[in-house]
């Protein structure tokens, strides 16, 4: 095989493999077979503010990368008509099935400059909306400015994955989309760290007076009270009672406060740590897992083992691997991910094969 011809199976892989790992949904409009077609690109210029260690994390939040006016309804239509438009290109080139190694040239040059405008229209579909995420975060400013920052982090996870998962054709504004699914994922959130006593709840004044105020009317009525009866008792609106009422049936529901094993026993100097604990025990658990992983990694072939060193061991950047293997961070991506599935193969079998001789 001559230099030109490898050089062309190189682009047409990379190019499939880009088409095969987009994560947007595939859909075509009549306008998109125009060859003469083109979206417009809407980028605003963005202010950038002061951020330090003393700003708030909400400030930082909305510094980060950049601020810009809220888009209008058609200006994200055509930022969707964008990513679909450059989805759309490259699939169509990895379709085809040319064997003219300057197509593929002219194939791989175009599907990267069509990544480049997805990638930047998609960005700012995120920085445009995230107040969004803010907006969604403020019902849960109560428990303290410590876990906002978690919150805000998922609540961009949350709208990163409403961009690719919208469909712009259906006429739903993608504000209401984002919003329910960034609200969604807040709750979940907030009620799996409940449940596992990882997020601690300070209760607010107001909070304490109405749990009092609920204990009290069931211990001598033996129901809990109307929301009527709390708003006067406590002589607050009801409007504020209906907000804070969930909180506090969460917060009543919130498990006891775990026992350190670092506590003292009485007055001495023995911790529980000191009674509970097997000296003559040896944990070997986390070295048998970690030969049995490495000895999945040296069953693999030598450049996914070069790229799992890279990344895990050594600590590359896809765009550093890329660049060391002449391919494009999607494709380091691919492969990274390649060799991850066949490892977890690899262990499921040598678990399946020790579990049928026991």
């Amino acid at each position: 095989m001559s230099e030109i011809d490898s050089q062309m199976d190189m682009d047409r892989a990379e190019v499939q493999d880009t088409a095969i790992g987009l994560p947007f949904l595939t859909i075509e409009l009549p306008e998109f077979e125009d060859p003469a077609y083109e979206p417009t690109s809407i980028r605003q210029p963005r202010r950038y503010g002061r951020s330090d260690g003393d700003t708030l994390p909400i400030t930082r939040f909305l510094s980060d990368r950049g601020q810009v006016e809220i888009l209008q309804s058609e200006m994200v239509d055509e930022l969707f008509r964008e990513i679909y438009w450059s989805c759309y290109q490259i699939r169509k080139l990895a379709e085809s099935e040319s064997q003219d190694p300057s197509f593929w040239s002219y194939a791989i040059q175009h599907t990267l400059r069509c990544v480049h405008r997805m990638e930047a229209a998609e960005e700012e579909l995120f920085i445009a909306n995230r107040p969004l995420i803010v907006a969604c975060v403020k019902p849960f400013y109560w428990i303290g400015q410590i876990w906002i920052s978690d919150f805000l982090q998922e609540g961009s996870r949350a709208l990163g994955n409403a961009i690719r998962k919208f469909d712009f054709t259906r006429g739903v504004p993608f504000y209401a989309y984002a919003q329910r699914s960034i609200q969604n994922r807040l709750r979940n959130y907030f009620r799996d760290h409940i449940r596992s006593g990882a997020l601690g709840i300070r209760p607010s004044e107001e909070m304490i007076k109405i749990q009092q105020v609920i204990q009290l009317w069931k211990d001598r009525q033996g129901e809990d009270p109307s929301e009527l009866i709390l708003s006067e008792m406590t002589h607050l609106p009801p409007e504020r009672i209906k907000k804070l009422l969930p909180m506090v049936r969460q917060w009543q529901r919130m498990p006891g406060t775990p026992l350190s094993l670092d506590a003292a026993l009485g007055d001495t100097k023995s911790s529980l740590h000191d009674l509970v604990a097997d000296h003559q025990h040896i944990d070997s658990a986390k070295e048998v897992e970690q030969n049995e992983v490495w000895e999945a990694v040296a069953r693999l072939p030598e450049r996914l083992q070069i790229i799992l060193k890279r990344r895990y061991v050594e600590g590359y950047t896809l765009d550093e691997v890329g660049a060391e293997f002449s391919l494009t961070r999607a494709r380091i991506k691919q492969l990274q991910d390649e060799a991850l599935m066949k490892i977890r193969a690899f262990m499921r079998e040598t678990y399946a094969k020790e579990h049928n001789k026991l």
